[in-house]
């Protein structure tokens, strides 16, 4: 009983990040929209599911994407190594324990490298998404396509920051940030500038 309560909580835990992207973009498409005239509201909520599809579909495709690139490193946990000594065997036993902490060193050394790994492979991918649905924003190829790649790139950069934390170095998390930061803050300008024009009574174009 007890497990099956798990696997449900898990589960509605790992619907949390799909909700959000799916806020999100809601958000954005609905600001998007809201000077839209009333017999266009309908496309509103196919909007809406073609950007979280979108979102949800790269999001996956780059977590796959890094899962095959950049594998992580197994850790086989012995359950049974010590049952191989005799009874009172200490040298069996300390030599145990002794390829156990150097296994366990290993795993962490390679841990640390797949973390600045994924650090820096997340965040270019993140980026690239992320410039990638700006540019169909400011081509208007779709607000709802824009908006899902928007939302998916940001997710790849912020899951690089999560996972790779602890093995980046801090002076690569500092130039990742300032880059990051860069493109961000210019690409609110470009917005809005652009929506700046669209008030005025020009083209976004």
């Amino acid at each position: 009983m007890f497990d099956t309560n798990l696997f449900f909580i898990l589960r509605f835990i790992g619907l949390i990040p799909v909700l959000v992207i799916a806020l999100i973009v809601w958000l954005i498409i609905r600001s998007v929209n809201k000077h839209v005239e009333e017999n266009m509201r309908k496309f509103t909520i196919i909007n809406f599911l073609i950007g979280v599809t979108v979102a949800i579909v790269l999001s996956v495709l780059l977590l796959l994407g890094l899962k095959i690139f950049i594998p992580a490193p197994s850790y086989s946990y012995p359950q049974t190594a010590y049952q191989r000594c005799a009874p009172g065997d200490e040298v069996c036993y300390a030599k145990q324990r002794q390829d156990d902490m150097t296994k366990q060193e290993n795993y962490n050394s390679a841990r640390s490298t797949y973390g600045g790994r994924i650090f820096v492979g997340a965040n270019i991918a993140g980026l690239i998404i992320l410039i990638l649905g700006l540019l169909f924003f400011a081509k208007k190829w779709g607000t709802n396509i824009a908006a899902g790649m928007i939302v998916s790139g940001a997710f790849g950069i912020v899951y690089g920051y999560v996972l790779g934390w602890q093995g980046a170095d801090d002076k690569l998390k500092f130039l990742v940030g300032v880059i990051v930061a860069a493109i961000v803050i210019g690409s609110g300008v470009m917005v809005n500038k652009m929506r700046d024009r669209v008030a005025a009574g020009g083209s976004t174009s």
